[in-house]
């Protein structure tokens, strides 16, 4: 069971939200994230799988990239990029625990 927090859908575009209701998937346990520094936190810790975000604002994101990358995670953008701290990004992206993981959500994503 993979265990993601995403944007919540009432802040998303009209196709930002197709993208995440790629994440209503079997083996999937999605649900509206709360603070993004405590998920990324989640992530790296290994309480949580993924992240899938819609919103590119750096003060959300330098942290917790650089902190999920350091723990041995991966991060990337509906269209396969690493995600761009100075932007700008295909969104939704996903920072993940690892390569595999971040490759599989960015697959439900898309």
């Amino acid at each position: 069971m993979l265990r993601v927090a995403m944007s919540h859908p009432d802040y998303t575009t009209p196709e930002q939200k197709r993208a995440l209701l790629g994440l209503a998937e079997p083996g999937v346990e999605a649900r509206p994230c709360g603070s993004a520094g405590l998920e990324y936190l989640a992530v790296a810790r290994g309480d949580l799988d993924a992240v899938a975000f819609s919103w590119e604002l750096a003060w959300d994101h330098a942290a917790g990239l650089l902190l999920v990358t350091e723990a041995g995670g991966a991060h990337l953008t509906v269209a396969g990029e690493p995600f761009r701290i100075t932007g700008p990004n295909v969104l939704p992206f996903t920072a993940a625990r690892d390569e595999a993981t971040a490759r599989r959500i960015r697959e439900l994503l898309t």
